[in-house]
């Protein structure tokens, strides 16, 4: 579940539910589709913005939800993010609403993404925002997030902490957002709690939520803002069943952790006792027939020994399935393992594990690979235990020979697989690269092209309008601008010799002046990163159209003083040699 796109969604069909002239195109019209007509979406917030029912800014934004919630592209959507956060109009609006709606998008993609240092500056600058445009319930929501990632990266005690405080401060508010943050807040906390053994505290706040849910369905009018057509019941029972599966793993992690004597058998029958309570409880919701609860419970019925409600959650999960290759289906396929060889079917196990190799992930192909091994050695041991019945001592040593033999050569094939496979993780990861590369610069040449025709008219525009001002009188904004078209338009950055001092000899102005322009009133640090950007991307156009030119002939015609020099901008910028990007174009 992605944790902030209900949030999202919602926010954004109440902000749309102004009536409209242009009823068929509106911002409520798109967000009701986005999920399941994402592509259908996408046309209407176009044909809203061509209609004026929403700003530019806007459509972009809602362009990013449905591109998240709807097309499940974080990639496409981040960049569509980052894109409004650069785009000269934002940044010349004082709309600090709008902001805080992007950043927010922008900490949901990278939670889901996993991307804690990118979330972490996110949500900070979001909680700012929500500072500024008085949403409490943001600024929860954000601290809540920042304390997730502390949990997650050896800040365990501080982050769950903050998550409890978060969850408090945020009820506390009695709002239909405040309550919202809460729950999504909770859901991030018990995986936590699990992953970590600490189930005392697990059940704890699982019995606490439990009042809360229970207080909200059935008081909802104490709480502002809740919409008229929400359902109240539809939300508890969603709520309870989550819950209530949290708790069952609680209990049944704890009895299954009991085995080794470390508790009575009094205490370990009263923690099943729990268990199978709150399992009775959860499947009495509605929410137990869903999807959802057979991938959160599977796990939960294989501690408990429920094999037959293991299998037709699996069978379930597996008619529903298109496409197997995945992290979920992989986790699926690890329990299905474990359960057959804790039933004592060791062909079947490996089999499944043999599955899972194929699919597996390349982080966590180690350790998976061990496992198989496990099992393949106690299934080879029962049958030199058989065959050792009949045989004679030579014919247990022969046996044994070739047993250690297999295993060698399935050592031998399981590093060659290994190697092959972090080969290929490499070329598809240059390949990607390559392909953002390229997009990039052609993302840029529309955009300079798009300039330079706007250019003549807001030139005359602005000739009309007032007589051209000196550039010792424009502000640091205005006249980064005006020498950045310069250098770009005449080119002069393919000499490797422009410096502060050639624009300071031909413009007549100061050093400090021009170096404030570029470090001040632009997002480069200094002339020489503009002049850096320059040459690179010339240079990548030059990579592709001008093949039969070497390396150093292309740094050389882009204003680079060395190839040296040109390679390693190119791999701090790129992460890519300017080599590789030519080989994953073709060309090389």
């Amino acid at each position: 579940m992605k944790p902030l796109l209900l949030l999202l969604s919602f926010f954004a069909a109440i902000v749309s539910a102004a009536p409209d002239n242009q009823e068929k195109y509106t911002e409520s019209a798109a967000m009701s589709i986005h999920m399941a007509e994402p592509e259908r979406a996408l046309q209407i917030i176009d044909s809203a913005v061509a209609v004026g029912n929403i700003t530019r800014l806007r459509g972009e934004y809602l362009k990013a939800i449905t591109q998240y919630g709807g097309l499940h592209n974080c990639h496409l959507a981040r960049q569509t993010c980052l894109g409004l956060l650069d785009s000269r109009d934002i940044k010349t609006r004082t709309d600090s609403f709008t902001l805080e709606n992007v950043y927010t998008l922008l900490v949901a993609i990278e939670y889901t993404t996993g991307n804690s240092p990118a979330l972490v500056r996110y949500a900070t600058e979001a909680a700012r925002l929500a500072r500024v445009v008085g949403l409490p319930e943001d600024i929860g929501k954000m601290e809540g997030y920042i304390a997730f990632v502390m949990a997650n990266t050896g800040k365990t005690d501080e982050g769950i902490s903050r998550m409890k405080t978060t969850i408090d401060e945020l009820w506390q508010m009695k709002s239909f957002n405040g309550m919202l943050a809460s729950y999504n807040t909770s859901g991030c906390l018990l995986p936590i709690l699990l992953n970590h053994k600490r189930y005392d505290e697990m059940v704890a706040e699982c019995e606490a939520l439990l009042k809360r849910i229970d207080e909200f369905a059935q008081h909802p009018d104490h709480f502002k803002d809740t919409p008229e057509d929400f359902d109240p019941k539809d939300f508890e029972d969603y709520a309870r069943g989550q819950t209530l599966a949290f708790m069952t793993m609680a209990y049944a992690r704890q009895y299954t952790a009991a085995e080794g004597g470390e508790l009575t058998p009094a205490v370990r029958a009263e923690l099943l006792r729990k268990a199978r309570e709150a399992e009775a409880q959860m499947l009495k919701t509605r929410w137990s027939k869903t999807l959802d609860c057979d991938r959160m419970m599977s796990a939960a019925y294989h501690h408990l020994g429920e094999f037959h409600r293991f299998d037709e959650a699996m069978a379930r999960l597996d008619a529903q399935d298109d496409d197997t290759i995945n992290v979920n289906y992989l986790t699926r396929l690890n329990l299905r393992s474990t359960a057959a060889q804790m039933r004592g079917r060791l062909a079947e196990a490996i089999g499944y594990m043999n599955r899972a190799f194929v699919i597996r992930d390349s982080l966590d192909s180690r350790n998976q690979r061990d496992q198989l091994n496990e099992l393949a050695t106690v299934y080879h041991l029962q049958e030199e235990q058989l065959a050792r019945q009949q045989k004679e001592a030579e014919a247990e040593r022969s046996h044994i020979i070739n047993i250690v033999l297999a295993i060698g050569l399935l050592a031998t094939a399981l590093v060659l697989v290994w190697f092959f496979r972090q080969k290929k993780i490499v070329e598809n990861k240059n390949r990607v690269l390559a392909r953002e590369i390229a997009e990039n610069v052609d993302y840029r040449e529309k955009y300079e092209q798009l300039a330079r025709l706007s250019a003549p008219a807001a030139a005359e525009s602005t000739q009309a309008d007032a007589p051209d001002v000196p550039m010792s009188q424009l502000t640091d904004d205005q006249l980064y601008q005006r020498l950045s078209d310069i250098i770009i338009n005449e080119q002069l950055f393919l000499d490797p010799l422009l410096d502060r001092q050639a624009l300071v000899d031909r413009f007549s102005l100061s050093k400090e002046r021009i170096g404030a322009a570029f470090a001040k009133g632009s997002s480069y640090k200094s002339l020489i990163d503009f002049l850096g950007d320059c040459r690179l991307h010339h240079a990548v156009k030059l990579l592709v159209e001008q093949p039969d030119r070497s390396i150093a002939e292309v740094a050389q015609a882009s204003g680079f003083p060395s190839a040296d020099t040109f390679g390693r901008n190119f791999r701090q910028k790129y992460a890519l040699t300017p080599s590789q990007y030519r080989k994953q174009q073709g060309l090389g």
